[in-house]
């Protein structure tokens, strides 16, 4: 009986799929306060980090967690219905019912993986627990503190200014007690700078760059993205995935509890997370720097401390596709350094921006 009720569930759904639109459906969260955009999901990859557009066209990536729930949601039904003609076979005894009905399909995980469907009290929550774990970073209130954070305030605020597109996120920022000169974001809008970009006026223009950098990878939700994955590959079962998104937005802690705290995991990102991450910073700072003089010296700055990439031995070409995305998973969990591009890509890219937007400032004048 179950299992007539099951195919029964599954053909009203077919039924209900056919009958709706295929970009609006009623809200199914929201009792009856609007419509949910359902984005279509027919294209996968294997990698949550890889971007559509590296060119950077908009510097905040559009967000709804409803639109974005449900269209997880409606692709993991969809995936029952394609094993509609299966279903029909095991209730009519022609085949045997397999034991693993609500499997969570690695289509579904990467589909969730592709989304936005992280609340931001979740992003929050996880990275103030990583914030409160830190012990290196420099007070607001102590002497070096009064003299540096003025300065780190007034390159977030100026970089602020620069994006005239709506977002969500409040960006807090904090100075770490060290001569490096790099810079840090975690979900949520927690942003960290060494304090050897801000120590000195000629280290200024590197800091705003590696500044702006930083707040791209936030607003492109390049973190979230990432911390979405490892909440993702906490799961196996379809059922308890889409609960627990469905819980979370009320509950963040329900997805934030399956995150390990590991100090420096979002201190990598994917080739192409890194180039779009360069190309809005780059739009950023054109409107910091309307001089493209200016601009230059801070994108150069940036530039002259790029690491060289350590040359590695050639490798067998993957023979099937097969090979290829495992050669890929391999590189994403073992070596995350590969996953950055070179010297070479990021200068490349980086030129080409500065002269897009140079090109853009110049015809506007």
């Amino acid at each position: 009986m179950k299992s007539r009720t099951s195919i029964l569930g599954t053909v009203t759904l077919a039924a209900l799929l056919a009958a709706c639109s295929a970009s609006q459906l009623s809200n199914p969260f929201d009792a009856g306060k609007g419509e949910v955009k359902v984005k279509q999901i027919t294209t996968l990859s294997p990698r949550a980090s890889v971007v559509l557009d590296k060119n950077c066209p908009e510097l905040v990536q559009p967000y709804r967690l409803t639109d974005n729930f449900a269209s997880v949601a409606m692709f993991s039904m969809k995936e029952g219905i394609k094993d509609l003609p299966g279903k029909l076979s095991n209730l009519l005894g022609k085949a045997p019912a397999p034991a693993t009905g609500d499997k969570l399909s690695a289509s579904t995980k990467l589909a969730a993986k592709q989304l936005n469907w992280m609340p931001m009290t979740a992003e929050e929550l996880y990275a103030e627990r990583q914030h409160n774990a830190r012990t290196d970073i420099l007070a607001r209130d102590s002497k070096l503190g009064r003299k540096y954070y003025p300065i780190a305030d007034k390159m977030l605020h100026e970089i602020l200014a620069s994006i005239d597109e709506p977002y969500d996120y409040r960006f807090k920022l904090f100075i770490l007690k060290t001569s490096n000169r790099n810079a840090l974001a975690l979900p949520g809008g927690y942003l960290y700078l060494d304090q050897g970009l801000v120590d000195s006026p000629q280290h200024l223009p590197k800091a705003y760059f590696a500044l702006a950098h930083e707040v791209a990878h936030v607003l492109q939700r390049h973190e979230t993205k990432e911390m979405q994955s490892m909440v993702v590959d906490s799961f196996t079962v379809k059922k308890e995935l889409i609960d627990t998104l469905e819980a979370a937005k009320s509950n963040p802690s329900v997805v934030v509890d399956r995150v390990k705290l590991e100090k420096g995991h979002f201190t990598k990102h994917h080739v192409d997370q890194e180039l779009q991450a360069d190309s809005c910073a780059v739009r950023m700072l054109s409107h910091v720097y309307p001089n493209r003089q200016e601009l230059a010296v801070s994108i150069n700055a940036f530039e002259v401390d790029l690491p060289k990439m350590e040359p590695s031995s050639p490798t067998p070409a993957p023979q099937n596709d097969a090979e290829a995305l495992a050669e890929s998973v391999h590189d994403i969990v073992n070596s995350p350094v590969m996953r950055h591009p070179n010297t070479r890509e990021r200068t490349e890219n980086l030129q080409a921006i500065y002269r897009e937007v140079t090109s853009t400032t110049t015809a506007a004048k």
